[in-house]
């Protein structure tokens, strides 16, 4: 009887998959500060978002501050995004609010390879009607793993090299094991070692450890002990639990700062950051966040804290509180009519939630083309080619969406990492 419950709960999970999971968006956001005088939330800004491209691509961003006693909301700043055919985010352009017009302030440009990578982002800012370059990063890939990214500044009036960092990854994987940084000498033409950081991995892939080495200019090759570490730990759900932060110092590691993760139904619902207090031998608080979910595991509701020593117990500094409406179902439909082909697949993402790893399963023999993974905003986080099984737990917390390219179609779904 358990065997056949559980081919039950199989197929029943796989049936509800194959329909289209309902994505939302984030339709504004309001944003109260704490008054201690007044022992109460004060309301001073609003963000308004405009949807194109798929209904999640945000392609305005307004933030309005209130007016003092008012009543009113004044324009501060806005945001507009453009897109190209593939839906990748290629410019965003800050305006602000002066005058009773707006003028441009900012703008990020995004360029892409071939193979939909981000490969170039240039930062500008406006003066007297130009737009000036202050900063670029370009991007170097193998396949779709990033080998080097080469950050540049402004040095009068062209960009020169600063910084560099070159990645190296597990064979046949794109699990990054190191990160090395360079800084530029341009009077010699010449790249010199900064600091070494090593990845290390649980045995589910996810993050163990983060060690750094700096680099001894005299032996010309990086220290043997590390400078400091960051230790991860996780639950029996794979769910991150701990991020402690150590200093070396006379020789051994001490603690330094720590990060608390606390979930309620996946959602990850409390973050405490803490520092180390060498003379009591004790953790103690600074900052709190509290997040709070809707049934569609929608984040309504952040909540910033700061510690009071004087009365033992949290103090509130800032609150947003999120609005969300269901968004245009992402699947085949929505896609241009060149993405869509004639054959109909059904794809199970699993697990959703997820902390590490996620895998591809499909009712059809033809393999799996490509999986890529976006976030809310659009912008690419991860390509990967001919797999099924996908590491991601090195990504950030949070809602991603996943391309699954097979054939002539593609289809999207949605994912929650915690």
């Amino acid at each position: 009887m358990k065997k056949h419950y559980s081919i039950f709960c199989l197929l029943f999970f796989l049936n509800i998959q194959h329909h289209t999971a309902q994505i939302f968006r984030k339709d504004s956001i309001h944003v109260f500060s704490w008054s201690n005088a007044n022992t109460n939330w004060s309301h001073n800004t609003r963000e308004l978002y405009t949807f194109d491209y798929e209904g999640t691509k945000e392609t305005n961003l307004l933030r309005l501050i209130a007016n003092g006693g008012t009543g009113n909301w004044v324009n501060f700043y806005q945001f507009n995004k453009n897109y190209n055919t593939l839906n990748n985010i290629t410019e965003s352009i800050q305006q602000n609010w002066s005058s009773d017009a707006w003028s441009n302030s900012a703008r990020d440009t995004y360029m892409y390879n071939a193979q939909n990578n981000e490969i170039v982002f240039l930062y500008a800012i406006r003066v007297n009607d130009i737009w000036r370059s202050q900063r670029r990063e370009t991007k170097i890939y193998d396949g779709n793993n990033v080998v080097s990214k080469t950050l540049e500044e402004l040095d009068g009036s062209s960009l020169v090299p600063e910084d560099r960092f070159l990645y190296e990854y597990a064979i046949g994987s794109d699990r990054l094991t190191q990160e090395i940084e360079q800084i530029y000498f341009a009077d010699v033409d010449f790249w010199l070692n900064v600091e070494k950081k090593e990845y290390n991995y649980t045995s589910f892939g996810a993050l163990q450890k983060v060690e750094s080495f700096g680099f001894n200019g005299s032996q010309n090759d990086f220290n043997d002990n590390g400078t400091e570490q960051t230790l991860y730990t996780y639950n029996a759900l794979q769910q991150l639990t701990e991020r402690t932060r150590q200093l070396r110092i006379s020789g051994t590691y001490r603690n330094f700062e720590r990060f608390v993760y606390a979930y309620t139904l996946g959602n990850q619902t409390e973050l405490i950051i803490q520092e180390w207090v060498t003379a009591d031998d004790v953790w103690r608080n600074k900052f709190r966040q509290l997040r709070t979910f809707d049934v569609d595991n929608n984040e309504i509701e952040l909540i910033y804290q700061a510690w009071n020593s004087d009365i033992n117990d949290w103090r509130n500094l800032s609150r947003t509180i999120s609005f969300w409406s269901a968004a245009e179902a992402f699947d085949a439909s929505t896609l241009s009519i060149n993405s869509i082909g004639k054959n109909s697949y059904s794809v199970v993402v699993y697990p959703n939630p997820t902390a590490n790893y996620i895998n591809i399963n499909t009712n059809t023999s033809t393999p799996v083309h490509s999986v890529t993974l976006y976030n809310l905003q659009g912008k690419q986080i991860l390509k990967t080619v001919g797999k099924t099984k996908i590491d991601i737990g090195h990504l950030a917390a949070g809602m991603y969406l996943v391309k699954i390219h097979i054939d002539n179609s593609m289809i999207t779904k949605k994912i929650r990492i915690n």
